[in-house]
Order: structure tokens, then sequence, then C-alpha cells
């Protein structure tokens, strides 16, 4: 199994802070032993409050029982939330965002809800879906159309770029923008660029 690296080294994920926003799992005895486990913890999800975290729990014990091998991903290569979020990441969001570093995908984990992450993600630069297909609205716009047509009613050849919070990284410097305002608190009134 592959996960994302979480970012997060507390004993709440530990050993492999795996983020469960994205990963990969090879299809074998040892996996679908490991999630009818899960299946079977519902009321540890429902406790903890996390899928994650029950995961975690069990990632460890399936690989000292089973031999399951669990590898985290390079948060340089698959970055998350842990990045976008830290001031001590700004240098490293920066190469991201002018095209210096290009990783392979990138998690907006560490995002309160999905408004938030759907504005990050904009923020970014890393946002393909036009507004007419957003929040399910997809299907209504496939009504009708022939095959292959939702792509281009759908989706951004280019980015669609909008500036929400000064405060966070972003593609275009967004602390003049009149939409723009701070999110983090403290300190306030410090732009990312």
């Amino acid at each position: 199994m592959l996960f994302q690296d979480d970012g997060a080294r507390s004993l709440r994920y530990a050993p492999y802070s795996a983020n469960t926003g994205f990963y990969y799992v090879r299809n074998n005895d040892k996996t679908k032993f490991l999630f009818r486990s899960l299946l079977y913890l519902g009321d540890m999800v429902l406790s903890m409050t996390s899928h994650q975290q029950a995961l975690a729990a069990l990632l460890d014990e399936h690989s000292s029982l089973t031999g399951l091998r669990i590898k985290t991903l390079s948060g340089v290569d698959f970055p998350g939330g842990y990045h976008y979020h830290r001031k001590k990441e700004i240098p490293f969001m920066k190469d991201i965002v002018q095209g210096k570093h290009v990783p392979y995908i990138m998690h907006m984990s560490w995002t309160t809800n999905k408004k938030n992450k759907l504005v990050f993600l904009q923020q970014m630069g890393l946002w393909y879906t036009k507004s007419a297909c957003e929040s399910g609205k997809g299907v209504n716009v496939a009504n009708g159309l022939s095959a292959g047509e939702l792509e281009g009613s759908c989706c951004s050849a280019e980015s669609i770029i909008k500036c929400h919070y000064s405060d966070k990284p972003s593609a275009e410097e967004c602390k003049d923008s009149k939409t723009s305002t701070f999110i983090d608190k403290p300190p306030k009134g410090k732009s990312f660029w």
C-alpha cells in the first residue's frame, strides 16, 4: 500500500503518518483482509471520528500480523494540506505555483471543508472544472449532450484561478485583490507573496 504523507507526527497516525485522501492499494489477500477488518470495526471509526485514524491503527497491526508492506510517499512529489497550510512551507509552495516544481498530485488535506478545498485549489491554479459543472451540476449539463461533448462543457484546458485569501498560497499575487481576505490568525495581515 502506498500512502500520501499526512504530515502529522503524532501517535494518532504513527508510525506511517498515512493520509487516506489519496492512496494506492494492491488487490491481494493481505489488503482484502485489512479492509474487511476495517469494515468490522465501524464502531472504532465512529468512536475516533476518523476513518483515517482507525485505518492507521490497522496498518500497524496488519504489517506485523500479515507482513503487509506499507510505504509513505514523499511529500515533495505528493504534497498535501500540511504543505499548503504551514507557513514554513512557503518557499516550497512558491516553487509549485511558479512551475519550478511539479508534483504528481496534491491533496488538500488539513482543510476544514469542501468549500475551502475548492477555493484553495482555485487559488493555487489547480482547478479545471467550469462553474457550470461544480457541485454536481455536471449531470444537468450532460443532459442533451452528445458523446465527447461533456469534457468541453465542464473542463477547462487552462486552470481557473480565483483569489480568495491573501495569506494562502496562490498562483497570482492576491494581496491587492478587492475580494481577497485573510483566513489565518495570527498573524493577521501577512500576505503569502
